[in-house]
């Protein structure tokens, strides 16, 4: 089944888009893109797949490559609870994509003008948030890796291998993985 969801995001959003000086660049059956001249803003469709429906709102900057940010990222910044319900938003039924379009118009309007206005303040905090919440990914990846492998190093009463694995995470370590860590040291001192 193929949703109409070219003909259906212009409608949720061309007045939208007008408000801000845009004009639609791009309008198909997966995406629907508007543009200014500081900013651009996707409504994309995974039409006929996933049905998974999503926004990207990006700056427009001659001199670099278009780097887009999600509104949920948007709406993660500025703390509103409804990002976790829209990042990965889908719409399978075509009587439902009218208002899951006019959802996320009203989100637009009410958490990121400041974004389709080119607000260069509003895209560097958003790309601190993303910064952030990668550096917070890899940290979480790096700590089970290294619970994973100490943890098998503690069974072997392998202390060389505890301190390799958990020395070099030591200022990320819960209070009962740091009295492993020192209780490791100490049977590797002479």
């Amino acid at each position: 089944m193929s949703v109409p969801f070219a003909l259906e995001a212009r409608r949720g959003f061309d007045d939208l888009a007008q408000q801000f000086g845009m004009s639609c660049a791009v309008s198909n059956d997966r995406e629907v893109r508007y543009e200014n001249d500081s900013a651009f803003l996707i409504i994309n469709f995974d039409n006929g797949r996933s049905y998974e429906l999503g926004v990207e709102i990006g700056r427009k900057k001659l001199a670099q490559p278009e780097r887009p940010f999600s509104l949920a990222e948007v709406l993660r910044l500025r703390g509103v609870a409804e990002a976790a319900a829209i990042d990965g938003m889908m719409v399978s039924q075509a009587a439902r994509l009218p208002d899951a379009l006019a959802r996320l118009a009203r989100l637009i309007t009410q958490h990121a003008a400041d974004f389709l206005m080119g607000s260069d303040f509003s895209f560097a905090q958003v790309a601190k948030l993303r910064q952030r919440e990668s550096d917070a990914y890899a940290l979480e990846g790096a700590l089970r890796s290294a619970r994973a492998r100490s943890e098998a190093a503690w069974e072997k009463r392998d202390y060389l291998g505890v301190v390799q694995s958990l020395e070099p995470l030591a200022q990320h370590l819960s209070p009962t993985e740091k009295k492993r860590l020192d209780y490791s040291r100490r049977h590797l001192a002479p």
